[in-house]
């Protein structure tokens, strides 16, 4: 029973509060400026404020021992397709890229639909989430690619972009594994043992978070 208040008390003191992480990020640049803004920054500010609010509410319903998984199938779908608006706005808007961003759209909310049809409101969406996080691999992969070849090597990790697409790469291959067999684990770990998963995977979100962060933090070049 100790260890599970063990696990209970990481999750809540020191993961949770990781969320903020990006919006103060984001307050920090405004605060003392001079840093890059470049033209897809202002939705992926929109995605960071609506993910702040509806993570906050998430852990609120937790808090107070209500089931919170209804939410997240309400909620996580808008938040995939701020961050999959975000990544299309990387580069220009071709027909062949107008394509991959629709195909992988589709792709999410076809798997949102059929995860709550077979999971319901009790349980974690796992095909939605598993999905999207495939999704990110093979977006992420690309546009890295893409990044590394129109930009030179040392100067990647002074683009906000980089630290964007490297935040999400971290998110989707730490808990790939984790999002396909949650509902697993919910319905077969012992109470004392159940929170361990999730305690490994929030700090998986917790770089995760501070990489989101970042994007706001990169400092514009200087000129020589």
């Amino acid at each position: 029973m100790a260890s599970k208040s063990v696990y209970y008390w990481i999750l809540i003191c020191l993961i949770d509060p990781w969320i903020l992480a990006p919006m103060l990020g984001y307050a920090w640049s405004r605060f003392r400026t001079g840093y890059q803004e470049p033209p897809w920054i202002r939705p992926f500010l929109w995605t960071q404020v609506f993910d702040l609010v509806q993570g906050s509410v998430f852990i609120a319903l937790a808090l107070l021992h209500q089931n919170n998984q209804w939410l997240r199938h309400l909620t996580q779908p808008l938040v995939f397709l701020g961050f999959l608006w975000t990544l299309f706005r990387l580069g220009p808007g071709s027909r062949n890229r107008r394509a991959l961003y629709g195909v992988c759209l589709a792709a999410g909310l076809a798997a949102a639909v059929i995860g709550f049809e077979l999971d319901g409101v009790k349980w974690r969406n796992s095909v939605f989430t598993s999905t999207m996080s495939l999704v990110y691999l093979g977006l992420v992969t690309w546009e890295l690619k893409t990044l590394t070849q129109s930009e030179e090597e040392n100067h990647l990790a002074g683009l906000p972009a980089f630290w964007l697409l490297a935040a999400l790469l971290v998110y989707s291959s730490g808990t790939l594994i984790f999002n396909a067999s949650s509902n697993y684990f919910l319905r077969t770990l012992p109470p004392h043992l159940l929170p361990i998963p999730w305690v490994v995977a929030g700090f998986i979100h917790v770089i995760h978070e501070v990489m989101l962060a970042k994007v706001f933090l990169c400092p514009k070049p200087t000129s020589s």
